[in-house]
């Protein structure tokens, strides 16, 4: 990307940025009162939720960096954990998980790696994700789940959708690339032959997928609603499967419902749930916005912005003032 073009795609983010302070503005005053309930929330329940976010990255950023080492790209935790705060951060910004951009340009232009490689790895470990989410998801929902009503037959439908279509694409896109004889520019099936990249992956994967429920309870039990952990695992079966499919920047307004709604399904109140999720949301702002402001400054905005430079005034440019300053006396 040349200097030019980099400055003004950063500037663009930096606007973003500033819509992003303005809306989390407006945000808070219209739900004053959920952020109020934070200052009565036991400190050790707040630290728990940040550390819950803070491993979670942790696991998704080992996704990020590890199949890179297959092309010998060995990322320090600095860079590795830092981009995937950025890129979490601007997905809150962006549409369709639109951050991965900033890790995908960071890493082409710093480390070299070209961009279809970089989408290749990135296929495959969702591949891996989504596979592992469609089997846990079906097997669950089919034999231990004891609601059914329309909406959890639709999730159990997603799940084998999930499960299906990422083995499909895991195979049967190449077979047809042999059976064509078509050049093929994108490759997740390197990555997915590597046996531990794979293990890896589903490790962080499987790693996530426990945090989340643990994540909900905590959540509901911050304010004071207390339900059973196997009802937390089933609401986030569903807030996992959203998070696939992010549309909206952030999902904003689609976690929460959905999470009000679900949590209707265990008499649990709408308005309640949804104050559940609104302070994890909050939470994760205020963990999430100056960590992956930081790291933007410090990985990106430092070394692509100009910098200001300040006169120096030397020891050779002072002794013209001091002679005048003599002749004055």
């Amino acid at each position: 990307m040349k200097d030019k073009t980099k400055k003004t795609y950063h500037r663009i983010l930096l606007i973003l940025s500033a819509g992003l302070l303005i809306g989390l503005f407006f945000y808070v005053q219209k739900n004053g009162s959920s952020f109020a309930r934070i200052k009565s929330i036991d400190l050790s329940l707040i630290f728990l939720l940040i550390s819950i976010h803070a491993l979670n990255y942790l696991l998704l950023g080992i996704t990020h960096f590890y199949p890179l080492q297959k092309h010998n790209i060995h990322l320090k935790f600095k860079e590795w954990y830092g981009l995937c705060a950025i890129s979490e951060l601007f997905n809150m910004l962006l549409p369709a998980k639109g951050g991965t951009a900033i890790r995908m340009m960071y890493i082409n232009e710093k480390k070299g790696l070209e961009i279809r490689e970089f989408l290749s790895m990135g296929l495959a470990v969702v591949l891996t994700g989504f596979s592992l989410l469609g089997v846990v998801g079906t097997i669950y929902c089919h034999f231990f789940l004891n609601i059914h009503n329309i909406v959890f037959v639709a999730l159990e439908s997603l799940f084998i959708s999930l499960m299906i279509s990422s083995f499909i694409l895991i195979f049967a896109s190449e077979f047809v690339t042999r059976l064509f004889k078509l050049d093929r520019k994108y490759s997740p099936k390197k990555y997915l032959t590597d046996k531990k990249i794979v293990f890896v992956s589903f490790s962080a994967y499987l790693g996530m997928f426990i945090l989340y429920p643990i994540k909900v309870y905590l959540s509901f039990k911050a304010i004071g609603v207390n339900i059973q952990l196997m009802n937390s695992f089933e609401i986030s079966l569903i807030l996992l499967g959203s998070s696939f499919f992010q549309v909206l920047p952030g999902n904003v307004g689609v976690k929460e419902v959905a999470t009000a709604y679900v949590a209707q399904q265990y008499g649990i109140q709408f308005e309640t749930a949804l104050l559940a999720s609104l302070i994890d949301r909050a939470i994760l702002l205020l963990f999430l916005f100056p960590l992956g402001s930081y790291f933007y400054w410090d990985l990106l905005l430092d070394a692509s912005l100009p910098r200001i430079k300040l006169p120096s005034i030397s020891a050779s440019s002072r002794i013209p003032l001091i002679k005048r300053l003599v002749k004055v006396r």
